[in-house]
């Protein structure tokens, strides 16, 4: 840690602590900057400043909000091979949690096994693609169940309340997931939008959802990672731009299914979308718990991510069909775009099927 650059407000600090320190005082700072007591001062004089002589600076102090950071990150370590590849930055996309939702196939326990592998999962991509020194997240929504019951969070399908969900559950699981892939690269941008399940009321404003505070929560949960940034939604969508390539992220409920996956219905959003936003390279939806991909037009296309939770009617009745619990991740080259892609699979017990044939 350097000290700071002058003509800023930490320097105008760092001279009036300088200026009133004692010699144990001078030592402990010395200790922070990496240094030897007799080297902070020989660096503190050389920039003029000299104890006894120099005017004591006022310093405006504003107030600041101190938030509680999660008290134990419980971080998995990150070995880094070495590579001569292109730098490129690598996507994950994960949807539709529905942490504390309960089936046969499905509940917290599943799915922190089910994030952990994720975890593995990804950690063997970064030291297979480096170097990567920038990681994305994409969520799409539907973390929590919530309490809805028009949603489906009825008694005997959900493990815990909306509380218990977001500082109990979701917080503690994004936490281990976002600072332990942290440690592999240099800068880590969570990139979230709130699914319907979070809705707390039809009559309740936008931004009044489960997801929502889970994503506030989070952040202040990891205000001392300081390479790892939230970005909370403001609109129902959020629009990224990497290396120059544009990528736009919904949740996907804003298209209604009536047979199946709405495909033709949802391109045509995605061209409103297109024309309205000034145009995007990539689309990336989640809701109906089902993998698919289509063209936007002849410049753009977007891909339905399949969740995380498995077991839940609501894909069977509506869709007809459910996916397996795998989510996606891929790169971007400077000049490329998107390039490798790879379906992670996030629980054993839904491999592929082999067949005996000769």
């Amino acid at each position: 840690m350097p000290i700071p650059k002058e003509n800023t407000r930490e320097w105008e600090s760092e001279v009036a602590f300088y200026l009133r320190a004692t010699p144990k005082q001078i030592k402990g700072r010395a200790k922070e900057l990496r240094m030897q007591a007799p080297s902070y001062g020989k660096r503190m004089r050389e920039r003029g400043i000299l104890k006894g002589q120099t005017d004591i600076p006022e310093v405006v102090v504003e107030p600041v909000t101190v938030y509680t950071p999660y008290p134990k990150l419980d971080i998995k370590p990150f070995r880094e091979p070495k590579s001569n590849r292109d730098e490129e930055d690598m996507v994950i996309v994960t949807a539709d949690k529905h942490l504390a939702k309960v089936t046969e196939s499905y509940n917290v326990k599943i799915a922190t096994a089910r994030m952990e592998k994720l975890i593995d999962s990804a950690m063997v991509i970064i030291n297979l693609h480096r170097p990567i020194r920038r990681l994305w997240v994409f969520e799409l929504g539907d973390v929590l169940k919530g309490e809805n019951p028009h949603q489906g969070s009825k008694i005997g399908e959900v493990e815990c309340g909306a509380f218990e969900q977001v500082h109990e559950v979701g917080v503690p699981l994004l936490s281990r997931f976002l600072a332990s892939l942290a440690g592999g690269v240099s800068q880590v941008d969570y990139i979230a939008v709130s699914g319907n399940h979070g809705v707390y009321d039809k009559q309740a404003t936008k931004r009044t959802n489960w997801d929502n505070f889970l994503y506030k929560a989070l952040d202040d949960a990891l205000i001392n990672q300081k390479n790892i940034h939230i970005h909370t939604p403001k609109e129902f969508y959020q629009l990224v731009n990497i290396r120059g390539f544009r990528f736009f992220l919904i949740h996907g409920n804003q298209v209604y299914a009536q047979q199946g996956i709405p495909l033709f219905a949802l391109r045509r959003k995605m061209q409103e979308w297109y024309a309205y936003l000034g145009g995007f390279n990539y689309g990336y939806a989640a809701h109906f718990h089902s993998g698919a991909y289509d063209q936007v037009n002849s410049h753009a296309d977007y891909t339905i991510c399949p969740p995380l939770v498995t077991g839940d009617s609501w894909a069977l009745e509506k869709v007809g069909r459910a996916s397996d619990p795998v989510q996606l991740a891929f790169g971007i080259h400077n000049h490329y775009g998107r390039t490798w892609e790879y379906k992670l699979r996030t629980d054993v017990s839904f491999m592929p099927r082999k067949f005996n044939d000769p």
